[in-house]
């Protein structure tokens, strides 16, 4: 999608995310690296095989040491190993924090 289209500006960022399946809470996370992120999603690179809409939960450590846990996600699309996801009811998510 064109930038200018875009709902959200979006800023190449590099940290460390942890992102498990939403409908497999026990299941293994999975870490992976970042690419860009925007107040509405981020992509992210990696190897886990997860589907367009598949739901995921995301924690993120911020470079202040502050970790923003239970994020939920969509995966919105997927090219070779970089996911784009969108953030579901992220106000939600923060005000439980």
């Amino acid at each position: 999608m064109d930038a200018a289209k875009r709902k959200w500006k979006r800023i190449k960022v590099d940290i460390r995310v942890r992102i498990r399946r939403w409908d497999e809470p026990e299941a293994a996370t999975v870490v992976v690296r970042t690419y860009e992120l925007s107040r509405g999603g981020m992509s992210v690179y990696a190897s886990e095989t997860l589907q367009a809409g598949t739901l995921v939960w995301i924690d993120l450590s911020l470079a202040t040491g502050t970790v923003k846990s239970g994020i939920k996600a969509v995966v919105r699309n997927r090219r070779g190993f970089r996911l784009g996801m969108e953030f579901v009811d992220l106000r939600r998510a923060m005000a439980l924090r």
